[in-house]
């Protein structure tokens, strides 16, 4: 459960301030296309290993001189408008590399790959159509089956951004996952129930990490108090992060103000109980909720 809310950490942050070699970097293109492509391996399957999460943060720092405490910062950054103009055109910039610079960025994304014990059809996948999109030997990359050596541009589009090539709408796509998860469409449809939810990840990333106590109080909450499906979750924080993440904490407790008084304390109850879970209340989380009880009228 822990690694799934990994999986939304960049959520939080949304405007990052930028300094030092991160600086350098958002007006390096290249370089920032290096390192979409390397946090692209971190995301080849949908969920983020901490493993994988931890040698994608040593890969930027040994070669771009990324410290470790800016990562909030470069997860955002990763998240800007710049960075998706970067991302699609990332090969053609990463193409302005030599071969050695272009080999290194795959030895990386073999690391991170490799980092989580097992390489699985997925991360090969990744790699083996990124050496191809790279121009490099498929044998570099260890990979067993055979790889084109012909992909053009729409291929490249397609792996940057995972969109089938021909689809429906956005709409269509979305609509036709909804039918197929009850709980996910639950939460799509019930207002009240997305914002609870918003505020209870909110309180669980208070501290800027979610201890695997927290997690678990999550879930606990999401299935065993409020009905969701446990193994829905995973999609049910994703389509937060992907559609409700403009949504404050103010704007969150709002939308619950008017609710009846029992259940406004009831959300403050599972608030608190995620508060706890790890066993102690940080001042970011103490603060959390004393402003959504403010926000409830109880101050």
């Amino acid at each position: 459960m822990h690694r799934i809310f990994a999986s939304i950490a960049q959520m939080f942050e949304r405007n990052p301030r930028i300094s030092g070699a991160l600086a350098d970097i958002s007006e390096d293109p290249v370089a920032l296309a290096e390192i979409l492509v390397l946090f692209r391996m971190v995301l080849a399957d949908g969920i983020v290993q901490p493993s994988q999460l931890r040698a994608f943060e040593r890969i930027c720092n040994e070669h771009f001189g990324i410290d470790p405490a800016d990562m909030p910062e470069l997860h955002a950054l990763l998240d800007s408008p710049k960075a998706r103009a970067c991302e699609a055109e990332a090969f053609i910039l990463l193409r302005q590399l030599d071969t050695e610079a272009r080999t290194t960025l795959l030895d990386g994304m073999m690391r991170i790959a490799n980092a989580n014990g097992t390489r699985d059809a997925l991360d090969e996948r990744l790699i083996r159509r990124t050496a191809s999109l790279l121009g490099l030997d498929i044998a570099h990359a260890n990979l067993h089956g055979p790889g084109s050596a012909n992909q053009n541009v729409q291929e490249e589009d397609h792996l940057m951004t995972d969109e089938p090539k021909a689809s429906l709408s956005l709409t269509d796509r979305v609509r036709g996952f909804l039918d197929q998860h009850a709980s996910l469409n639950k939460v799509a449809h019930d207002p009240m129930l997305t914002a609870e939810l918003l505020l209870l990840v909110r309180m669980s990333f208070a501290d800027k990490t979610v201890a695997p106590a927290e997690a678990d109080a999550f879930a606990a909450i999401c299935t065993r108090l409020l009905g969701l499906n446990g193994d829905e979750l995973t999609d049910i924080l994703k389509y937060l992060n992907d559609f409700s993440y403009e949504t404050t904490d103010a704007q969150a407790a709002q939308m619950l103000a008017g609710l009846g008084e029992d259940r406004k304390r009831e959300i403050l109850d599972h608030l608190a109980t995620v508060a706890r879970a790890d066993g102690e209340v940080t001042d970011r989380e103490r603060r959390l909720l004393e402003a959504t009880a403010r926000r409830f009228g109880f101050a």
